[in-house]
C-alpha cells in the first residue's frame, strides 16, 4: 500500500511524490527511498515539504491513497 501526493510549490510547479504506506519505496519522480512521514522536495526548487507539518497541508492539491 503507498500514497501519492499532487503537490503545488510555492514556485508554481506541480508534480506528484510517491510514498510507501508503513514500508519504504521508490518515488518514480524524484528516485528517492521513502516512507509516507519523510520529507520530501520540489523538483524545481528543491524546496523542503515535511508530510507532518502544519505547513504541507496548504501544498497538498490531492491525495492518492493505493494497494
Amino acid at each position: 500500500m503507498g500514497v501519492i501526493y499532487k503537490m503545488q510549490c510555492d514556485c508554481g510547479t506541480s508534480f506528484d511524490h510517491q510514498a510507501g504506506v508503513g514500508f519504504f519505496c521508490m518515488c518514480r519522480d524524484c528516485g528517492e527511498q521513502q516512507d509516507e512521514h519523510s520529507p520530501f522536495r520540489c523538483p524545481v526548487c528543491n524546496k523542503r515539504f515535511d508530510p507532518d507539518s502544519d505547513l504541507f497541508a496548504e501544498s497538498v492539491k490531492e491525495v492518492i491513497q493505493w494497494d
